[in-house]
C-alpha cells in the first residue's frame, strides 16, 4: 500500500466516525467500556476453548449491520496485524507438541489449536477497537480515558500521535515523490540513501511540529483539546452497557457451542 493510500484509510476512517447511526450516537463511554469488556472477555478464554470463542463473532458483526460500517476498509486494516500475531502461533506449533484430540488418522496437536484461538482473539479483538474507533471520534475516545483515570498527558499523546501521523506520512510522501523524480525512474530508496531520507525526514517533522505546535497556541490550546459536552447516560446507553456485559458474562462461562453439540447428540 503506497502512503497516499495509507492517508486516505486514515481520513476515511474519521470520516466514518461521524455517521449518525443509532450505535454513533450512544454515548462514548458505553460504547468504550463494552469494547473494553469484550476483549477482556475474549482474552481470558484458555487457548483450548477455540469453541467457546464463535460466540463472540455476533458481535461485530450485529455492530457492522447497525451502525452501517463497511466491512472492507475494516478487513484491510486487520489483515496487518494479523501476520504478528501468525508468528507467534507458529511458534506454538513448534513448541507445544501434546495432542489435542484425532479426527481419524489426523493428529491436532495442542499446538494447533493455540495457534487458531490466538489467530481468532487477534481478529476479534482487532475488529472490536477498530468498530470503535470506526463509531467514536478519537478525542471523545480520549477523553473518556481520561474520566476513566488515564493520565491526561498519556490521553493527550494517543490523540496527538494519532491526529498527526497523516501529518507525517504526508511528509514522507512529498520526500520520497521528489527522491522519485530526482532518481531517474529509481522504484524505491536505495540503501545508500536510506539514513540520509530518514534523517531529513526527522528534521522535517521537528520543524513542522513546532509550527502545528505555535498554531494550535495561536488558537488558544492548553494541553487538552476541547469540543462539546456530551450529555449524561441515557436510558438507552445504561441498556446497551448492561445488556452487552451480561451477555458478555455469560458467554464466558457458558459454552453455547458445546451445548448445542449436546442436543445434537441426544436421541
Amino acid at each position: 500500500m503506497s502512503l497516499g493510500s495509507a492517508l486516505a484509510d486514515i481520513d476515511h476512517l474519521e470520516t466514518l466516525a461521524l455517521g449518525t447511526s443509532p450505535v454513533h450516537r450512544l454515548h462514548p463511554r458505553a460504547k468504550l467500556l463494552t469494547t473494553i469488556a469484550y476483549i477482556v472477555t475474549v482474552i481470558s478464554f484458555p487457548s483450548q476453548k477455540v469453541s467457546g470463542l464463535a460466540p463472540f463473532f455476533f458481535y461485530p458483526a450485529i455492530l457492522m449491520s447497525l451502525s452501517g460500517t463497511p466491512y472492507k476498509p475494516l478487513l484491510t486494516r486487520l489483515l496487518a496485524a494479523l501476520p504478528f500475531s501468525l508468528m507467534g502461533g507458529i511458534s506454538n506449533l513448534v513448541f507445544i507438541r501434546g495432542t489435542a484430540f484425532s479426527v481419524g488418522s489426523l493428529t491436532v496437536t495442542l499446538g494447533m489449536v493455540s495457534c487458531v484461538s490466538i489467530l481468532l482473539k487477534t481478529l476479534l479483538t482487532v475488529f472490536a477497537v477498530l468498530l470503535l474507533i470506526a463509531t467514536t471520534s478519537f478525542i471523545e475516545i480520549s477523553r473518556q480515558l481520561t474520566a476513566l483515570g488515564m493520565p491526561k498527558i498519556l490521553s493527550l499523546q494517543l490523540v496527538m500521535t494519532y491526529r498527526y501521523l497523516s501529518v507525517l506520512a504526508g511528509e514522507a510522501d512529498s520526500m520520497f515523490t521528489a527522491y522519485i523524480l530526482r532518481s531517474g525512474g529509481q522504484k524505491g530508496i536505495r540503501m545508500k540513501d536510506m539514513g540520509s531520507f530518514l534523517g531529513q525526514l526527522m528534521l522535517r517533522s521537528f520543524d513542522r511540529a513546532e509550527r502545528v505546535y505555535q498554531a494550535m497556541k495561536c488558537r488558544g490550546f492548553e494541553g487538552m483539546y476541547r469540543g462539546t459536552v456530551k450529555a449524561g447516560f441515557r436510558p438507552a446507553d445504561y441498556g446497551y452497557t448492561l445488556a452487552l456485559m451480561g451477555m458478555m458474562l455469560f458467554l464466558r462461562f457458558f459454552n453455547l457451542s458445546v451445548f448445542a453439540g449436546g442436543l445434537l447428540q441426544a436421541p
